[in-house]
């Protein structure tokens, strides 16, 4: 996989419209999964999702709480933790180390945001202590009343994955 470059130890990955034919392995098969749930409306509800639709991707998913002008991550998934780790479960993008990391994790969430409600993509890549880390990720907006964004789903692939 390879990412936007950035001046070295900076997170690479700019947000683009998710485009099925270009995301990586089971990717699509989410996004497929997310339209199908969204039907006729403009945006899914978390609800839609059952347990047994997300449960191949059940670790690679980030479940995020639009807080304002960030979010907090009612769910940092094990694959996350493991790779970051550490834990983020409960926590906004500003407790990220090193704070390039939490900087570039903000910009992602603002451009998500003002994508206004499409599926978004990116590969990712980050400095993790000593060492670099590169992930495909795909956002997904959800919304309790079917018009703003309030969550949304962050599935993650990478490479080894």
């Amino acid at each position: 996989m390879s990412g936007d470059h950035t001046p070295a130890g900076q997170p690479t990955g700019i947000m683009r419209p998710a485009d099925p034919a270009a995301l990586p392995g089971d990717l699509p098969r989410f996004l497929a999964l997310w339209e199908e749930r969204r039907g006729s409306r403009r945006l899914p509800r978390r609800q839609d999702f059952s347990f047994e639709d997300l449960a191949p991707w059940i670790g690679r998913i980030n479940v995020m709480q639009v807080e304002g002008n960030t979010a907090r991550f009612l769910i940092f998934c094990e694959e996350s933790a493991r790779r970051y780790a550490g834990e983020m479960t409960g926590k906004t993008f500003d407790a990220f180390r090193p704070e390039s990391l939490a900087l570039a994790a903000q910009a992602n969430h603002e451009a998500f945001m003002a994508g206004g409600g499409i599926p978004m993509s990116s590969v990712v890549t980050g400095p993790f202590g000593d060492r670099a880390l590169s992930w495909a990720r795909l956002c997904v907006p959800l919304s309790t009343d079917g018009i703003e964004i309030d969550r949304y789903f962050v599935v993650l692939l990478f490479p080894d994955d």
